[in-house]
């Protein structure tokens, strides 16, 4: 026996004995949060953990802690509908890329087809009369103006401000009795409103010409619509469907490649084979303070990943009251994966 394990063996019942007195001091310390039980009596009987421990570590600032470990029951079939389900959502994805790609491809189909039948059966000439937007508000706007009672609707008439003026002055001085001292007044604001909706009127059934010539004119375009017009048509058409489709099959063979690379990515990547929930403490005399508290999780390429409970509160009560049931409850309150 060398010097070194006859100084070392004398001190390690020493130091697991101060181990032990930090565990100790922990599990029978009693939070603010629900001081009715110990922490022992609070961290040992869950119903959601498969196994718990207790151990004393050091942590990164060189303090020694007191760490619980609860190992959660039925991680495995979890993590096997998760993972199936995550990739099923990758296959849904990769599908969805797919007909994405290929969305302009049927309406360029169709749109051959429809020259096609342009061609082969030329469409009779369209008789029916054009209208527009234009041409309806026209119309709308003259019968307004051709009305023998001014309408009070003049007051708000877009068309002509001097036309909307005229009517509120109108309208504002409207009187019935002749005897009345505003009748004079207010018969001259017909007789100017009169003026005004005449002149207006012109000008509206002078535009309603002109907007009916241009509707002629696009109606007697369409009508001469060409046996080679529709070869030209069908023409484009075939070249643009033609070059969509190569397009959309050199489109589909990059994604496949990056589908397969992604799911074989996906296959071979490192899964989660056991989570815990730990709790950390640091022991000062009698006193006890939780300093962190989280889901770790052990990989199958032997990573270990941490992450902090978002509400420790809100996990500490879950804890006391013994109310998590699964697992997913638990990522609730720390995202881990």
């Amino acid at each position: 026996m060398n010097l070194r394990t006859i100084i070392l063996a004398p001190l390690l019942p020493l130091a697991l004995a101060g181990c032990n007195e930090a565990i100790d001091t922990v599990k029978n310390g009693r939070m603010k949060i629900n001081e009715q039980y110990t922490v022992n009596q609070a961290f040992s009987n869950r119903s959601i953990c498969d196994s718990a421990e207790w151990d004393v570590i050091t942590d990164d600032r060189n303090r020694e802690l007191v760490q619980y470990k609860c190992h959660i029951t039925g991680i495995e079939s979890y993590y096997a509908q998760e993972k199936q389900r995550i990739r099923e959502n990758l296959l849904s994805g990769f599908d969805l890329e797919k007909r994405a790609a290929q969305v302009h491809l049927e309406p360029a189909r169709m749109e051959v087809e429809a020259a096609e039948n342009a061609l082969n059966k030329p469409r009779p000439a369209n008789t029916a009369t054009l209208n527009s937007d234009r041409l309806t508000d026209l119309l709308a706007r003259e019968d307004l103006l051709s009305e023998n009672a001014p309408s009070r609707s003049l007051q708000n008439y877009s068309g002509s401000p001097e036309i909307a003026a005229a009517a509120q002055r109108y309208f504002l001085s409207y009187v019935r009795d002749t005897t009345s001292p505003q009748f004079a007044a207010h018969k001259q604001n017909e007789q100017e409103l009169l003026r005004a909706m005449a002149a207006e009127r012109e000008k509206v059934q002078a535009q309603i010409a002109e907007e009916r010539a241009r509707l002629s004119e696009v109606q007697n375009a369409r009508g001469q619509e060409s046996v080679a017009h529709a070869q030209q048509r069908l023409n484009r058409a075939t070249e643009l469907y033609e070059n969509l489709q190569n397009s959309v099959a050199a489109k589909l063979e990059e994604l496949d490649a990056q589908h397969a690379a992604k799911l074989k990515q996906f296959d071979g990547a490192a899964t989660i084979e056991s989570v815990a929930e730990v709790f950390e403490w640091v022991v000062k005399g009698e006193e006890i303070e939780l300093v962190w508290s989280g889901l770790e999780g052990t990989y199958s390429d032997g990573q270990i990943k941490r992450f902090g409970h978002i509400n420790r509160l809100s996990s500490l009560q879950d804890v006391y009251r013994n109310n998590v049931e699964t697992y997913s409850d638990l990522r609730q309150k720390a995202p881990l994966l």
